[in-house]
């Protein structure tokens, strides 16, 4: 079921498309307990009236979707749509599946077993995968188990890294969260106006190099500021390099913006790149790259995550594949240089080993400048076996 294509390119028997619909509708059944982030997601049932008002015939599968987050509806459509087209064949790549323990592997053991699938592990400095291969209704609910279980992971390490965030920060910062769950609960990102003379000038930025500027938001995370300016001033008191910050700029997936919020830059939150200057946290000063590396990767019609983050580049040398942190000042020194970077005379790629030496600023949302995004509404978006994929509406106003 490939919804790219037009009419008649690919053709699927309706028995064929009633068993994915059916095996993903049970795995959504089974997975509602425990997928308590989902608690708002609804499947509503329409009436006949409705449903041919949307193009759909009564007798086609079709799922709903109801929001006002333009985000969240956006990522959502995506993440069905690529559950609902699985073929024989799929790919999941995300770096924490390094993280995965034994009670983790023995569940893929178990899916691989009882529904008859090939699960592989591939690992590179490039990318981590799990390559999954076997039937199609099989495929749809091996993958919802692992995704889930992905999940898991991703947040177990989140709260390490900011309990040690907390501890960290703690003797330098006033206020103090009662519990971790507070912690989470505060979101610290602030939706700005785009009719601001500062905003307007970097949007204008964004736009020169190909991007539609959507919403911008400002991180405000008093623990994350405190690690990172105890972190400057170390670098400041030791190198004689000005300026030893820069304002830089990373794009990150969807799934990640908000562990970026609550616990910096990592380099399994960033986008899969080439470390040929080292296997680091990687930031370009220049947006016409970036944009050039979204032109080649991402669907035209994606929405498209940037942090803009002031980062400690301090003392910088030539990168090389083989770092795993920064070279020493000079050899046999104990003093290391603070990042590697593509060319020392006029770097544009920047690379450090630490998160706490990147500050998240900004969270620019764009789409490529020749996408128009609609305006919200509080109508569903109907997703259908028979006819391409409906825009989804977006949320409140930006300006």
């Amino acid at each position: 079921m490939d919804f790219s294509k037009g009419p008649g390119a690919v053709a699927y028997s309706e028995k064929s498309e009633l068993e994915v619909y059916n095996a993903f509708s049970a795995e959504m059944a089974k997975s509602k307990s425990r997928l308590r982030g989902f608690n708002n997601y609804s499947v509503p049932q329409l009436t006949r009236e409705e449903k041919r008002e949307n193009g759909l015939k009564s007798k086609s599968p079709a799922i709903s979707l109801m929001g006002r987050n333009m985000e969240k509806m956006k990522e959502a459509q995506a993440w069905i749509r690529r559950i609902l087209t699985l073929q024989d064949h799929h790919i999941i790549e995300n770096y924490h599946i390094l993280y995965l323990g034994k009670r983790e592997h023995d569940i893929l053991t178990q899916l691989q077993n009882n529904l008859r699938v090939s699960i592989s592990e591939i690992i590179s400095l490039e990318k981590v995968i799990l390559e999954i291969k076997g039937a199609q209704a099989s495929l749809v609910e091996v993958v919802m188990n692992i995704e889930h279980m992905l999940c898991e992971v991703q947040e177990e390490m989140a709260r390490k890294k900011e309990l040690a965030l907390w501890s960290l920060s703690g003797q330098w910062t006033n206020w103090q969260p009662k519990n971790q769950d507070e912690m989470k609960r505060n979101t610290f990102l602030k939706c700005l106006k785009l009719s601001t003379e500062e905003i307007q000038n970097q949007k204008k930025q964004f736009e020169s190099c190909g991007f539609q500027v959507i919403k911008v938001e400002e991180i405000d995370n008093v623990f994350l500021m405190a690690v990172f300016q105890r972190k400057k001033k170390m670098v400041e008191e030791r190198t004689h390099r000005d300026p030893v910050s820069h304002r830089l700029f990373q794009q990150v997936p969807y799934q990640f913006c908000e562990a970026v919020c609550r616990v910096g830059f990592q380099r399994m939150y960033s986008m899969p790149c080439d470390p040929k200057y080292g296997v680091g946290i990687y930031f370009t000063k220049n947006l016409k790259n970036l944009a050039y590396q979204v032109k080649n990767t991402s669907a035209t019609d994606e929405l498209i995550y940037v942090f803009e983050a002031e980062v400690l580049t301090g003392s910088f040398c030539q990168g090389h594949h083989l770092n795993i942190f920064p070279p020493p000042l000079s050899p046999g020194d104990i003093d290391s240089h603070d990042s590697v970077v593509d060319n020392v005379s006029n770097p544009e790629t920047f690379v450090i080993f630490s998160g706490t030496q990147a500050m998240p600023r900004y969270l620019w949302t764009c789409t490529q400048d020749h996408v128009q995004p609609q305006k919200d509404s509080a109508g569903p978006m109907m997703l259908s076996s028979q006819q391409p994929w409906e825009r989804f509406s977006s949320g409140s106003s930006v300006d």
